[in-house]
């Protein structure tokens, strides 16, 4: 009798082990498939692939009569504007700053970044971005209605841009090599919506110039990031 107990026993955990086995295989064929199709959707939503002339034709500087309903003649001083607050988000996406990023930028980008932010640091995974020198800014697009205005730009940098694992180990792209790079870079300021603006100190909430609970004085950012998508072969 003792000897069948053991023997059931034996056999049942067999089979437990078998599908804790089963299970981890599915459950690492589907995380796969997760990851193919995450990046299959980053490459659609977020490269622009430019490598003929007819797309490059739309990225030249609008005329300067074009500012006119933005309240602004230079237009050095317009690229300047958005250029750092490019900057001061990638910049914060490096320092991992949350609530600059927040700031700087519309709810979906925000989420979308705070989504792939996390899903690198959980698998023990940071990329790194330092150094950053502008090359470039061109602003071949503006809209402005009364619910938005909309300011289209490409921005091209030089910087060091790499993925370093849990151990520091490099492994995506170079830590020693700066690489030039150019992006679309769309800005957006909506009209009639009361969204409340996020303290860059400590997080929280706040309609008015000084945080409630911290103290710090808040600062709107008039126009926020909405898009950031690579420009291939530009």
């Amino acid at each position: 009798m003792v000897l069948e107990g053991i023997i059931l026993g034996i056999v049942f955990l067999v089979q437990f082990i078998g599908y804790i086995i089963v299970l981890s295989i599915i459950a690492k064929v589907l995380l796969t498939s997760f990851k193919r199709k995450s990046n299959k959707d980053y490459f659609k939503n977020n490269i622009i692939v430019c490598n003929d002339e007819k797309p490059k034709k739309r990225y030249k500087d609008i005329d300067s009569e074009d500012l006119a309903v933005f309240q602004v003649t230079d237009l050095t001083q317009f690229k300047d504007y958005f250029y750092k607050l490019f900057y001061d988000f990638e910049t914060a996406y490096n320092n991992l700053d949350y609530s600059i990023l927040k700031s700087l930028s519309t709810r979906q980008l925000y989420q979308n970044y705070y989504t792939g932010i996390s899903l690198d640091l959980k698998q023990g995974n940071k990329r790194i971005i330092k150094d950053i020198d502008r090359v470039n800014v061109i602003v071949f697009e503006t809209i402005s209605t009364t619910v938005k205005q909309a300011i289209s730009t490409v921005i091209t940098i030089s910087y060091i841009d790499y993925v370093e694992n849990k151990h520091g180990d490099v492994i995506s792209g170079n830590k020693n090599l700066k690489v030039t790079e150019s992006f679309e870079v769309i800005f957006r300021k909506d009209f009639g919506k009361d969204e409340p603006i996020n303290c860059p100190n400590c997080g929280a909430p706040t309609t008015g110039n000084k945080c409630e609970f911290c103290k710090t004085p808040i600062t709107e950012v008039d126009f926020k990031i909405s898009s950031i998508k690579k420009i291939i072969d530009f």
